[in-house]
């Protein structure tokens, strides 16, 4: 599967230009089909890309009604927690412009329900299923996951979405899109910096098998790409 790869100097060059072209698949979506569905990332690239959006658009108009929001996965953890992708989104770029609520797909906080209980209350919000995304943002960990499909994960095929109980990162209960989500996708995006995704870039771009790096299982219908800095380009083979 093709993948094109580009690697920048820093992290700041990665994050400024994946802002860029987050710009622009937003105004064409918008331009073609009157809407944009873009998925987002939490971590520390994935929130650096918003902030550099946020600086992007300040002075420049953005149709944000028909702008339409996601998440890859989100912690299952109370309102306002810190480990909330979605409340540091809202901190990095959300809050700063002006979309409407109802176009902020989060997924449910812990309320005391259980976390099957809120993939079933998350999935009943949209009966007619998810829309084809134009864009998933996918940060990616030192062990090759993306969103919180991590290496050994099972799921039942055809899921969209699926409870995840024992991440091997905290906090161990989580929300997730499947691949069979994120892959219909039109663009794909992998993002990463720093010397500890190296190795996992490397996997990625040696087609290690997917149990092994889940990571290898994300392709877009039009595009697949990885934006990386220099140190996480550092252990790809020529």
């Amino acid at each position: 599967m093709f993948r094109r790869l580009t690697v920048f100097p820093t992290r700041v060059e990665v994050e400024n230009h994946v802002a860029t072209e987050l710009l622009g698949v937003i105004d064409g979506a918008i331009l073609t089909r009157g809407r944009a569905d873009i998925v987002l990332t939490g971590g520390t690239v994935g929130i650096g890309c918003l902030v550099a959006l946020e600086r992007l658009v300040r002075n420049r108009s953005v149709a944000w009604d028909a702008v339409h929001v996601w998440w890859g996965d989100e912690r299952f953890v109370p309102s306002g927690h810190e480990d909330r992708n979605d409340g540091q989104a809202e901190r990095a770029l959300l809050a700063h412009v002006s979309i409407p609520a109802e176009n902020i797909h989060s997924f449910p906080t812990s309320r005391g329900q259980t976390v099957d209980e809120a993939c079933t209350e998350f999935c009943a919000q949209f009966p007619d299923g998810f829309p084809d995304f134009d864009v998933v943002l996918n940060g990616i960990g030192p062990d090759g996951h993306v969103a919180s499909l991590f290496p050994g994960s099972t799921y039942e095929i055809g899921s969209e979405v699926v409870a995840i109980h024992n991440s091997p990162k905290p906090p161990s209960e989580r929300l997730s899109f499947t691949f069979e989500a994120l892959n219909r996708a039109s663009r794909v995006w992998i993002i990463a910096a720093g010397i500890d995704k190296s190795d996992a870039i490397s996997r990625l771009m040696a087609e290690t098998p997917a149990d092994v790096t889940p990571a290898t299982a994300l392709h877009g219908t039009v595009e697949t790409a990885v934006f990386v800095d220099a140190d996480a380009a550092s252990q790809i083979s020529d």
